[in-house]
């Protein structure tokens, strides 16, 4: 009688190391997509301080091109260019800088999130072996006190 309680047990135990390999799985998956998720929202954060600086850059251009006009500055003059033509070179080299940042952490947060995904399957088959170890130390152990 105690052999079956014994064999139950296993059977049991097994079950529950079963069902939290495949709960590890889903925490794993889950994870994934959070970390997707996040990875979409700084795309959309990168595009937006792109062009939040293109056009911080086109008004200072023509608050810039409306000065000298208004101080009778021809915008031809080498100075006003070189001082427009490095203007625009700032702003370019920011949104660059700020472009390559955001893809940066987005390559960062697509890892982290194959990370998740594969932490959560390696616990899954982590807890299939367990359950496996679980079912034939049952059965060895039902085996044992049976012939006894």
């Amino acid at each position: 009688m105690w052999q079956f309680v014994a064999l139950a047990g296993a059977a049991f135990s097994a079950y529950g190391q079963q069902q939290a390999g495949k709960a590890a799985a889903q925490q794993g998956r889950l994870q994934q997509a959070m970390y997707e998720q996040e990875r979409r929202q700084n795309e959309i954060e990168t595009m937006q301080r792109h062009n939040d600086r293109m056009a911080a850059y086109d008004s200072a251009r023509a608050s810039n091109l409306a000065w000298f006009a208004f101080s009778g500055r021809d915008p031809s003059d080498r100075s006003v260019k070189a001082f427009l033509n490095k203007q625009r070179e700032v702003a370019y080299t920011d949104v660059a800088r700020s472009d390559a940042q955001g893809f940066v952490e987005g390559q960062q947060l697509a890892f982290q999130g194959q990370m998740a995904r594969f932490g959560g399957e390696t616990k899954r088959r982590a807890y299939q072996i367990q359950a496996i170890t679980t079912l034939a130390s049952g059965l060895h152990d039902y085996g044992s006190v049976k012939t006894t």
